[in-house]
């Protein structure tokens, strides 16, 4: 992706400023936020390990984050009930199906973030066999000038591919085909997801560095028990299929993709189908039968999900509505 930053001299000293590139709040036109009770949602992790981070990476004497069991991150997003991590603590989560690379966004992770702009972030990674993991490739634009701190704020849009994105009830999807040309992994068949708490500091010495080697600029410190990025789910969109034949799987097509509100679905067979706002809200739901239309000119412009369901399992795509 294409970034676009200003390079500003003053006094000596030269700074970058970037540009705000990604997707914005949940409610906003173009945002990717899912909430925890929209329908897409097929399963939720059933198991998770914790290696807890200290509260204070540059104090570790002082103690590890304690907040949460690791229960807490098991099943359905509540917006309570989670595990803190801790700077740079590991959660990984397991499932009782693997995840699959279903077309647009395959899962998502939810944090317990209180308002729209306090952010904690956490690097996200998978595996096909809990050992060989892929990151996925997470940009930070945010400044580096000054420190954020547990009381400042910071803007979602200065993020992408990182977990804690969105606040609490909201997820933030991430879509297994960036990952195509990993060969560590089967992206059909991921087993485990594991979150990484991002070390907020922007000392080069304690601090993370983002995909492209920028420093990320998160809360630091949060020398408390409850320190370090806050694991309330892991929810499914796509799944496999236990006992059938992958290739019998559901097969949809849907154009135009953009579109200003009709669009065109093609099932092999019938199937029934929602339409779900980002907020979990269905806006359509109907038959669909070989070659079918729907409409959504009503709904403002933005992001939705189609949910196709067949005999043999669920379909998710993404629908642009210009």
């Amino acid at each position: 992706m294409k970034r676009s930053f200003i390079i500003l001299i003053s006094c000596g000293l030269v700074t970058q400023s970037f540009g705000q590139s990604f997707a914005p709040l949940p409610g906003e036109l173009g945002s990717i936020g899912m909430h925890k009770d929209s329908s897409v949602f097929i399963a939720w992790a059933t198991n998770v390990v914790l290696e807890r981070g200290p509260m204070d990476i540059q104090f570790p004497l002082d103690g590890d984050s304690s907040h949460g069991t690791e229960s807490d991150a098991v099943g359905p997003a509540d917006g309570v009930s989670v595990i803190s991590l801790g700077d740079g603590g590991v959660a990984t989560a397991t499932f009782s199906i693997p995840i699959t690379n279903g077309p647009g966004y395959d899962f998502a992770v939810f944090e317990n973030g209180f308002a729209d702009n306090f952010i904690e972030l956490a690097f996200v990674e998978v595996s096909s066999d809990g050992v060989n993991f892929v990151r996925f490739p997470a940009i930070s634009e945010a400044p580096t000038d000054v420190q954020y701190w547990n009381g400042s704020y910071s803007d979602c849009r200065y993020y992408n591919n990182f977990a804690g994105k969105y606040r609490a009830n909201y997820g933030t999807p991430f879509d297994l085909e960036e990952l195509s040309d990993s060969t560590s992994i089967d992206i059909n068949a991921i087993s485990h997801v594991r979150i990484i708490d991002v070390v907020g500091s922007i000392d080069p010495l304690y601090g993370t560095f983002d995909s492209q080697g920028n420093i990320i600029n998160d809360p630091y410190p949060t020398a408390f028990y409850t320190g370090g990025f806050d694991l309330d789910g892991i929810g499914v969109i796509h799944q496999g299929a236990l006992g059938l034949d992958e290739s019998n799987s559901a097969q949809v097509t849907v154009f135009p993709n953009p579109s200003a509100g009709k669009f065109y679905i093609q099932t092999e067979q019938e199937a029934e189908c929602s339409v779900v706002d980002t907020h979990g809200k269905v806006i359509h739901s109907g038959t669909l039968n070989s070659m079918e239309s729907i409409d959504i000119s009503f709904a403002p412009q933005g992001v939705y999900f189609l949910k196709i369901e067949t005999e043999q399992g669920i379909t998710v795509q993404k629908l642009n509505k210009l």
